[in-house]
């Protein structure tokens, strides 16, 4: 039996993922094997960014107050377990499964209340802009499985 053409949105969210699973697990596995050199790196762009004026600046002070060795520790950590749970999202996705897409709305689903809470606290476009687009892709991704329900 012949598959149905995916539509052009699953189509992006899918290839969205199938990038950003490699690039993920190569921060992770840099943040794993050479974090010193992480921590270099950021020391590097820190001091390149304080002789930009007052904003860079700010964005090197505050890169030199967050970053540290703990806390690329803990990025490692969230890079492999994002990295791994995206690669298994475009694999089921890729694959065609409808509980794959379920699986993709339960794990963007869940972050939605921390990303209200993060938008409550820290006001910014860049964060409203990751909370609309996480809840477009979940509706998107119910509607179609609602659709393909009543299809059957």
């Amino acid at each position: 039996m012949a598959r149905e053409p995916r539509p052009g949105g699953l189509k992006l969210i899918i290839t969205y993922k199938c990038l950003k699973a490699p690039l993920v697990l190569a921060l992770a596995l840099v943040l794993t094997l050479n974090p010193r050199g992480a921590l270099h790196a950021v020391d590097v762009v820190a001091r390149d960014l304080s002789e930009g004026g007052a904003l860079f600046g700010r964005v090197a002070r505050w890169l030199e107050a967050h970053v540290t060795q703990r806390a690329l520790g803990r990025g490692a950590i969230l890079a492999w377990l994002d990295g791994l749970t995206t690669s298994l999202e475009a694999f089921l996705l890729w694959r065609g499964h409808a509980w794959g897409e379920w699986l993709v709305v339960a794990g963007l689903g869940a972050l939605v209340p921390f990303e209200v809470i993060s938008l409550e606290k820290h006001p910014s476009w860049m964060r409203l802009g990751a909370l609309l687009v996480n809840v477009a892709v979940v509706a998107y991704l119910v509607l179609l499985r609602v659709r393909a329900r009543r299809m059957q």
